[in-house]
């Protein structure tokens, strides 16, 4: 009893474990997707890029230091002097002066210590600063663009995995309908019941149906396959196509789109360094103010070297007269960028709100599609088993079951086609929206279909 107890908890964990719902799946591709990976490391680039440049604020501490070699010491020819002092000095016993004054040595070595401090920049800094926040902030919402590309491959290729399934299944039912058909018209011909033609219809139809099959077969290896790769494990979906009857108001999604959307959010990154941008340029009529400082921390005995300041601060200042740029056209090609993102974000709104109606619109297409195929379906169940009792007491045609059977099999397709298209439009609202967590709760809380 224990053992059997064993191996169905363990068939039950293997069954659980090759089977993934679709937020799991999202979660997958979240963590180990690479060009999300990619993504996330542009986010890291500018992060450190704006931590880097925090540092403008501070000042710059630097040692220099220099080695020169001059062709002969720097001096001055004294002898003449020299000639008539020194035979005085020499006479009460003093020393001579020497006949050359050296005030540099032939070989220089100095090394200091420099100290700048930015004062004031015209308000440069503060506008790289702006820059650079800006591009973390692009960085974030392309990433968001990137997730909601994978999102909506990951929706197609998850649902679309049921679908073709779904498809397979109906394929083969049908395949399995007919050549229970088949084999009845093949008695019923033997009787004399049928014409030979309606024999061969039903043979025809039947062998039609097992090349469809194999085709839904092939279809479900390679949307498969693809989702494998995608999620980079070998698990089926949990999760089942679904409809909800409730999907809200146009209006609350476009608000939502246009306050929220991912490219919104890049051009308003892109405003804000064109903004910044303005300002660097701004900064160029503006004076600059550094504080310095610098300590002599080695020097050469030679006299000028003895002479020159151990340590010196103070503060510079500089104006740009005339410049090589027209700094009048510098300010004003970066309005001109300014105006253009302003121009991109006006436009992406306007494509925003046509997007969000025209995939509402067509979500609500879908789900009505799917709501009048749901009495298809019934209709066509009950016409293909009224047909194939009526065939076997001899009412019928072979012909009639036949197309019986294939009115079954088009609007089991066109009800499944029209669920899965809900989904994906679903998918396609909620990334328009800035919210793929609206897709999870629709999920959630829709009703399932089999």
């Amino acid at each position: 009893m224990k053992i059997f107890i064993g191996i169905f908890f363990l068939t039950f964990t293997l069954f659980s474990n090759s089977q993934i719902n679709i937020k799991e799946a999202w979660h997958k591709v979240e963590t180990q997707n690479n060009a999300l990976k990619a993504s996330r490391a542009d986010i890291r680039h500018s992060e450190l890029k704006q931590q880097s440049a925090e540092g403008m604020y501070l000042p710059s501490v630097s040692i220099t230091g220099s080695y020169t070699h001059l062709n002969d010491p720097i001096g001055m020819d004294i002898s003449d002097i020299s000639d008539t002092v020194n035979p005085i000095l020499q006479s009460i016993g003093g020393k001579g002066l020497p006949s050359e004054i050296d005030f540099l040595d032939q070989d220089i070595l100095l090394v200091d210590l420099q100290v700048l401090y930015p004062l004031y920049m015209g308000g440069k800094i503060d506008a790289a600063q702006d820059a650079y926040a800006a591009k973390v902030a692009e960085a974030k919402a392309k990433q968001r663009m990137a997730e909601d590309k994978a999102f909506l491959q990951l929706v197609k290729l998850y649902y679309g995995l049921i679908m073709t399934e779904s498809l397979y299944q109906t394929r083969a039912e049908a395949e399995k309908a007919l050549k229970i058909h088949y084999t009845f018209a093949q008695k019923m011909k033997i009787q004399g019941q049928i014409s030979t033609a309606e024999l061969l219809n039903a043979k025809v139809k039947y062998d039609s149906a097992k090349i469809e099959t194999t085709k839904a077969r092939h279809k479900v290896d390679i949307v498969k396959s693809a989702f494998y790769q995608m999620i980079k494990a070998k698990q089926e979906p949990h999760s089942s196509l679904f409809i909800s009857q409730k999907i809200g108001s146009r209006y609350k999604y476009t608000n939502e789109s246009i306050n929220h959307h991912a490219a919104i959010d890049v051009l308003n990154a892109k405003s804000r360094q064109s903004s910044a941008l303005i300002n660097i340029e701004k900064a160029a009529w503006q004076p600059k103010v550094l504080g310095y400082a610098n300590v002599n921390l080695h020097k050469g005995d030679s006299m000028m070297e003895e002479l020159a300041p151990a340590w010196m601060v103070g503060v510079g200042v500089k104006f740009d007269i005339f410049s090589r740029k027209d700094r009048a056209k510098e300010v004003e090609a970066a309005k001109v960028l300014h105006a253009k993102v302003a121009s991109l974000k006006a436009q992406a709104t306007e494509d925003l709100k046509i997007a969000v109606q025209k995939t509402y619109d067509e979500l609500s297409l879908y789900r009505d599609e799917f709501n009048a195929l749901s009495s298809s379906l019934a209709l066509a169940k009950e016409n293909y088993k009224l047909r194939n009792l009526a065939f076997k007491e001899g009412l019928s045609t072979s012909l009639e079951v036949v197309e019986a059977q294939t009115f079954l099999i088009a609007a089991k397709t066109q009800r499944l086609n029209a669920a899965y298209n809900y989904v994906k439009k679903l998918a396609e609202l909620s990334v328009l929206s800035g919210d793929k967590n609206l897709f999870f709760t629709f999920e959630k809380s829709s009703k399932r279909i089999k």
